[in-house]
């Protein structure tokens, strides 16, 4: 088989596949991008699980310029979080400055969301949490950046 014929078989097997596997899912232009991964603090109950201060970012292809911030922490024993999140949009240097107060907890819900939020381009993402329990502890401070 010459060079040219091969690629021809390739392309048409490649593009049977496509059909056979039908539609991409619906969330296939859904993207997460993940802010403050390893940003950690002790819980307020001190034998807990560590308080997770990061975030993610969640843009939709369906919905260009439009973004969601959400964050969330596990705990054996339920605990309140104040969050302050701060989006910098760097094209324009416009800043907002949003604030939750949430539970964290063991459960499937989510910690605190912040949708439909507009922008397009760069962004830089800073999360200040404080929890409240038996121990005071210093404010967590997180930071990241992402693309709306």
């Amino acid at each position: 088989m010459g060079c040219r014929a091969w690629v021809v078989a390739c392309t048409t097997s490649a593009v049977a596949a496509g059909l056979i596997a039908g539609t991409a899912p619906a969330q296939a232009g859904v993207r997460t991008q993940p802010i403050g991964q390893h940003c950690w603090g002790p819980s307020p109950h001190i034998l807990d699980i560590p308080f997770y201060g990061g975030a993610s970012v969640r843009t939709d292809a369906r919905r260009p310029g439009v973004f969601a911030v959400w964050g969330h922490s596990a705990s054996l024993s339920s605990y309140p979080v104040d969050t302050w999140v701060t989006i910098t949009h760097l094209p324009t240097g416009h800043t907002e400055t949003f604030h939750r107060r949430w539970s964290a907890r063991l459960a499937d819900r989510p910690g605190y969301r912040i949708d439909n939020l507009h922008a397009s381009g760069p962004l830089t993402i800073r999360i200040r949490s404080v929890t409240h329990g038996p121990v005071p502890l210093p404010a967590l401070t997180c930071s990241g950046s992402a693309v709306a």
